[in-house]
Parts: structure tokens; sequence; C-alpha cells
């Protein structure tokens, strides 16, 4: 922010013309990139539908996780990593587990390299780790994408006699997820994972980094609505 500052007033001599509108409108589509209040609004239309609460208002026969990234064993680094949104939803998933309904949980993501680990599996040793039975973890190990997540759990899930769940990702990514499910005849009970702190208050009032991740996520979950809704699969 500095740097453009000092570039806009290095072109105070040259008020009005070209190269200041254009630096201007460089400043005021970084700003809105970058501060928190305008990525809360844009995310309105996706996570402001539901509601605020740690257990899931709604019923369900089982507990369905989405993966999220898996970073797989490399040469310096023998051991899989997952992403922060995996971690999150997995947490999630558990305590619910432990704290909501001791239903099934389905652990839904295949693998994200050819020839690599279900991110799946992944997710079930981590979800034992945090206290939920093996015999009550289910594994999709198949999809690669929030389409196939619905698809293939979908029919384990038939095989099983369930027909309502509750779904665990991030409200932002919820949409999506939701009218996947729906369309393949679940019944949803949305359980996100996170909700985005209030960025209304005084320390979240300066532009920072984390609007232009968020507004990425929301890019990509707006085009990706758009693109599944021409693909008749939501």
């Amino acid at each position: 922010m500095l740097i453009i500052a000092a570039g806009l007033y290095g072109l105070r001599k040259c008020w009005k013309t070209v190269s200041w509108r254009v630096a201007l409108c460089g400043f005021l589509g970084l700003v809105v990139l970058t501060w928190p209040p305008v990525s809360a609004i844009l995310a309105w239309p996706l996570a402001g539908r539901y509601a605020r609460e740690i257990r899931p208002a709604g019923d369900a026969e089982a507990i369905v996780v989405l993966a999220g990234a898996v970073n797989y064993p490399t040469p310096t680094r023998p051991y899989e990593l997952v992403g922060r949104d995996t971690y999150r939803r997995i947490m999630h998933a558990a305590w619910l587990y432990q704290n909501w309904k001791q239903i099934p949980v389905l652990a839904s993501g295949g693998p994200e390299a050819k020839g690599a680990e279900a991110a799946s599996m992944v997710m079930r040793r981590m979800l034992e780790k945090e206290g939920v039975p093996a015999s009550k973890i289910w594994t999709e190990e198949q999809s690669r994408s929030t389409y196939e997540n619905a698809l293939y759990s979908a029919r384990l899930l038939r095989r099983q006699g369930i027909h309502q769940i509750a779904l665990v990702v991030e409200a932002d990514s919820m949409l999506r997820a939701e009218l996947c499910f729906r369309k393949q005849g679940v019944d949803v009970t949305p359980a996100a994972c996170l909700f985005r702190d209030d960025p209304f208050g005084w320390s979240s009032m300066l532009p920072t980094w984390e609007g232009i991740y968020r507004q990425e996520l929301l890019m990509h979950e707006g085009l990706g609505l758009l693109w599944y809704r021409f693909k008749g699969r939501i």
C-alpha cells in the first residue's frame, strides 16, 4: 500500500491524465481485493443463508466430510500433510461424532495424483486419532471433485439405506456441495465447519492478504455454481 501511495504521489503532476486514472483504478482495485468487508459482502449470497450453530439444526443418519487438500510424502518429508481445509473439516466431523450424534462418518475423496493414496484414507486415519471408532468410519475413494463427492457418496449411502446426512465443509463452500448432494437425492443438513470472523470490527479495517485469498475461493465457488448449473449437476 505504501508503494502504491508513493506511485500516486509521483504522478501528482499528471493529475487528470490517463496515467493518473490508470494508477488510481489499480489502487482502488487492490483495495477492493484486499479489504475484508468487501469479501464479506461478496460471500453473503453463499454463506449468509446458513445458521451459525455449533451443532446442526436438523437430523442426520450419517456425517459426510469432503476432502480438501492433501500433500503426499516427498523425499524430504516422508509423511503426508493435510491442508488446513481438510484438517478443519476432519476436526469438525470428529467433534460432531463425539458431541452431537454417534453415527457413521463418511470421508469422501479420491487420490489427488495418479497412483497416490485416496485422500479419504488419510482422513480415515486422522478421524481414528480423534476418537472416531474405525467401525464407524466409511470411505469413498474415487471422487476428484465436489460433483463426484456427491455422486459416489450417494451410491454408498443408498447401499447402507441412508438418505439424510450432515454435510461438513466451510460455509463459503456449502451451497455448491449441498446442491450436488440434493441433486443425487440425499437430504442435507448443513454442518459448516467454518464461518469467517466478523470483518467489520476495527481490527479488520485494514487491507490484508486474507481478503485476496477469500475472494479467490469465492470466485471458485461462483464459477463452480455456474458451471455445475450449466452441466445439470445441481
